[in-house]
């Protein structure tokens, strides 16, 4: 009786058991998935940032120029 009993609830168990492993698996893997397309949105933002600041940089540098350019025609100017 005790073995009847045992594989009854074994029946019940096993087949649970291994759902709830294979439901944990999809689970995890789909989370890596998601983690990993975050991952790469994010690494691509970044790096579209990074040359939109490169550019920025550039025209930062090329008004400063023209500025002092401008500043040295008023000096010019101003000094006649």
């Amino acid at each position: 009786m005790d073995f009847a009993r045992l594989y009854s609830g074994a029946e019940i168990v096993i087949p649970l058991l291994v759902f709830l492993a294979i439901s944990l698996r999809k689970f995890r893997t789909g989370m890596e998935a998601s983690w990993k397309e975050e991952a790469e949105a994010y690494r691509s933002k970044v790096e579209r940032q990074s040359l939109e600041l490169a550019a920025l940089h550039n025209e930062v540098r090329e008004l400063r120029r023209e500025n002092a350019e401008l500043r040295e025609q008023i000096a010019e100017l101003l000094s006649r």
